[in-house]
């Protein structure tokens, strides 16, 4: 419901906000890190997505605002197809030279689809540890770390943000605020 919405972003504003207690009162954030400059952007891109009327735009910022907020080096969002297949896939990191190389975009298997069919958040180490990984087509960039989390409109499922290659494993944090960001994009779309 949106009141279970309110309060999940509610909770994420509070955690971050305690863990930026300790910054000095007056203090400019000194790296994007920085849990002040952390909540600052996730409020920024929460209020403003429904200002945006373009569902593509705001799908792509949404990944953009992950990638930034994780330290994410590859972000993208897979939009569900009624078949639950990608039917569209929304990308930050991939230059269009290395999309081209790559080919096909991704249909919703292997570790994807364990959020397509599980739809909870999903944080790996290592993703070619998991034993649903099925590898990458040639030319793909390795990936290691990993953080999925489902968009839902209220309880149906729209699609999943799926961050990879954080130089360190994803935190608690991390999945607080991507689905934050995943909850307000729910919103955004259904409005």
């Amino acid at each position: 419901t949106q009141t279970e919405r309110f309060l999940r972003w509610g909770a994420v504003v509070g955690s971050t906000l305690s863990s930026a207690a300790g910054d000095v009162a007056g203090t400019e954030p000194e790296t994007p890190d920085d849990p002040a400059a952390r909540l600052s952007e996730l409020l920024t891109e929460v209020m403003s997505l429904g200002a945006d009327l373009d569902l593509d735009s705001v799908l792509q910022r949404v990944v953009g605002a992950a990638a930034r907020l994780t330290g994410a080096t590859y972000a993208a969002l897979g939009v569900l197809a009624p078949d639950g297949s990608l039917a569209s896939f929304f990308t930050v990191g991939f230059d269009p030279e290395l999309e081209d190389r790559i080919g096909a975009r991704p249909r919703g298997l292997g570790v994807l689809g364990v959020l397509v069919t599980d739809p909870r958040p999903l944080r790996l180490d290592s993703l070619s540890a998991h034993p649903r990984a099925v590898g990458f087509p040639p030319h793909h960039p390795p990936m290691s770390t990993f953080l999925g989390v489902p968009v839902t409109i209220g309880s149906e499922v729209f699609g999943n943000l799926y961050l990879t290659d954080k130089p360190v494993p994803f935190t608690d944090e991390d999945e607080r605020v991507v689905q934050a960001l995943a909850d307000a994009a729910g919103t955004a779309i259904n409005n």
